[in-house]
């Protein structure tokens, strides 16, 4: 009997994903904000440029509501 071939799925990093606006706007606060603390530990450890990490910051803290953009800056400063 002959086996099936099996693939593993390919799991890509949500920073390498082309985040366009429709898929930001899709998402909700809390995935925007986790979304955010990976790109955090993305440049931290050198896989993403800051020029890059800084735009996509711009671009993904555009979609948070004001109150999860003052907590997301409390976060991140200390």
């Amino acid at each position: 009997m002959a086996r099936g071939t099996t693939t593993a799925p390919v799991i890509q990093s949500p920073i390498l994903l082309d985040w366009t606006e429709e898929k930001l706007r899709a998402l909700d606060q809390d995935q925007l904000l986790n979304l955010l603390a990976n790109l955090d530990r993305q440049r931290s450890i050198g896989r993403l440029s800051e020029a890059t990490a800084a735009a996509l910051d711009e671009r993904i803290s555009a979609f948070l509501t004001k109150r999860n953009s003052t907590k997301r800056r409390a976060n991140t400063e200390g």
